[in-house]
């Protein structure tokens, strides 16, 4: 029996760029893709999924590059619901691209892949000795970094470059930070890096480049094999 794929994201997400390392193990037409909220309105999403007092917010993007907080665990149920729907529909492999921890996504036959629950470790295996530097999109995201490394040796350095709205040069200039300040491995953690992002840094700076989004899609494509 043919291998299948699902691919969840919360908002817009390019996955485009992944697709490839996904396409060698399962035909593209094995492989869905489902955006939680990528395809409503702002108004839409912010009358179903607004934060409320003392809720932990969620990061996510829409469509026209609109970064916006919502409720952490209204997004949570929804996703569950969703992810219930795909594993009942029969998927082997549930990709959840996003850049969130989730304490209580499950799934009853398929195989859940969360980044969050497998990333952090795996790079810590990986950078045993050496600096790590990390480079995120946002300064929101600078105080969720803390508890999710806290397997890596030593604290990461960190440096802001945004895949989306910022230039190539902004990441140079990051990546160039971070060398200096004593990194000798770099980590693009966030979802719109891409390929191109990694091989840009690595030729430039000469350091080796970790990419978050490969990463997770070389275990899922493991899976798919």
């Amino acid at each position: 029996m043919k291998q299948t794929l699902a691919i969840i994201t919360i908002g817009v997400v390019p996955v485009s760029e992944i697709l490839p390392l996904l396409t060698d193990h399962i035909s593209a037409d094995q492989i869905k893709l489902f955006s939680l909220l990528g395809n409503l309105s702002h108004d839409e999403v912010m009358a179903e999924y607004a934060p409320e007092a003392g809720e932990e917010p969620l990061l996510t993007l829409l469509s026209g590059n609109l970064l916006i907080s919502l409720g952490k665990q209204k997004v949570e149920r929804a996703l569950q619901d969703a992810i219930e729907v795909l594993d009942n529909q029969g998927f082997d492999v549930i990709l959840l691209m996003s850049s969130h921890r989730f304490a209580n996504l499950t799934v009853r036959k398929g195989i859940l892949l969360e980044p969050e629950r497998i990333i952090p470790p795996l790079v810590a295996s990986i950078v045993v000795g050496h600096q790590v530097g990390i480079i995120i999109p946002v300064p929101e995201m600078l105080k969720f970094q803390s508890q999710k490394w806290q397997l890596l040796e030593s604290e990461p350095l960190y440096e802001l470059a945004n895949p989306i709205h910022g230039t190539e040069q902004d990441l140079i200039d990051a990546g160039k930070k971070l060398v200096a300040d004593g990194a000798d491995v770099l980590l693009l953690d966030c979802l719109g890096f891409h390929q191109k992002h990694r091989d840009l840094l690595q030729k430039t700076l000469d350091v080796p480049v970790l990419l978050s989004n490969v990463l997770i899609a070389r275990l899922a494509s493991e899976l798919l094999a």
